[in-house]
Order: structure tokens, then C-alpha cells, then sequence
């Protein structure tokens, strides 16, 4: 069984990218077992806190350190990445030498009612996380403009957000597999 993780880069439960994560987490192959690693709890990250990690991120990276791999499911914010995905990837490789985030296999995915879904955000994601030792799957990318008809039960647009998410994470699944198993 192939664990992984999912991040949802939004504090808001009714949002667009909790929406799609269900969706996503929904159509993982049986061999994918999924859990969220929630962002919430997570106070602001400071270096001052390296001398004395607090509870919650200690928990947090033993959460990530269990998984073979990641989904970070995410909006953007003014163009970029939200503040509290910027704050977890701190979290996850401090304090120094004591990373967890390096080696780590991920998907990124975003939906956005922007006719360039979560482009911006994940163009960013993609400079930055492979600088950290993260292997990153390049393709196929999972960026969503909603429309009424995406999460709407029933829909044609509903239809095809299932259907690529499959493939979508069948490729993730495989990434992350292909990855373990080279660690």
C-alpha cells in the first residue's frame, strides 16, 4: 500500500481546493491509501524556535516523515503561494540538518477561479521545491478553473474534474512508487 499524504493549502472549510482534494483523494487507485496532514494547528514558523521545536510542528514532520509521498493541494494568493504553504515547507525542513521535506516525492494541485487555475502559485512551487531535495512529478499538471459545473453532482464539468483526477492520481501513485523505491 502506498501511503501519501495530502496537504490542503486552504484554511477554509468550504473552499475550492478542500473541494478538489476530495475529489482527488476520491479517485486514488486502491493501491493509494490517503490521509490529510492538516495545516491548521501550525503556529507561524520563526528560527527562534529551532532551540525548542514546538509540539505541533514536531508532530506535523513525524506526520510527513511517515508517508511514502505527498499531494499539496492548493489555491494561490495574490499570484503566489499562501502563506500557510510557504509556512509548512519552512516547518518541514527546519531546524537545520533536521528536515523532513528532502527525498520526499509530491503532486501539486489547485483549483482557482481564475481561468489559469492555480498556474502562478504552482510555477513557484516548482522553482522552489526541487531546490529542497524534493522530487516533484512534472507531468501531468492538476490546475482547475471552477466553474458551476466542477463540483456540482451530476454535471458533465464534474465528469471530466473524476476523470482526470484518476489519471492525475494514478500518475501521482506511480511517482511516488517509482521514487520509494529507489529509497
Amino acid at each position: 500500500m502506498t501511503r501519501i499524504g495530502y496537504l490542503i493549502g486552504s484554511f477554509a472549510e468550504d473552499s475550492l481546493n478542500r473541494q478538489l482534494a476530495e475529489v482527488l483523494v476520491g479517485e486514488a487507485p486502491e493501491r493509494a491509501e490517503t490521509s490529510e496532514i492538516d495545516l491548521r494547528p501550525l503556529p507561524l514558523y520563526d528560527r527562534h524556535l529551532d532551540e525548542d521545536f514546538p509540539a505541533e510542528m514536531t508532530a506535523f514532520k513525524e506526520q510527513v516523515a511517515a508517508v511514502d509521498g505527498l499531494l499539496l493541494v492548493s489555491p494561490e494568493h495574490n499570484k503566489g503561494v499562501p502563506a500557510p504553504v510557504k509556512n509548512a515547507i519552512d516547518i518541514l525542513t527546519r531546524p537545520p540538518k533536521q528536515g523532513v521535506l528532502s527525498g520526499v516525492p509530491m503532486g501539486i494541485a489547485g483549483a482557482s477561479k481564475s481561468r489559469f487555475g492555480t498556474l502562478s502559485s504552482q510555477t513557484q512551487l516548482r522553482g522552489m521545491l526541487p531546490q529542497l531535495g524534493v522530487p516533484l512529478m512534472g507531468t501531468p499538471q492538476m490546475t482547475v478553473q471552477v466553474t458551476d459545473e466542477t463540483f456540482a453532482e451530476g454535471a458533465a464539468g464534474a465528469e471530466q474534474l473524476r476523470r482526470r483526477a484518476g489519471h492525475y492520481m494514478e500518475a501521482l501513485t506511480a511517482w511516488i512508487e517509482q521514487h520509494a523505491a529507489r529509497g
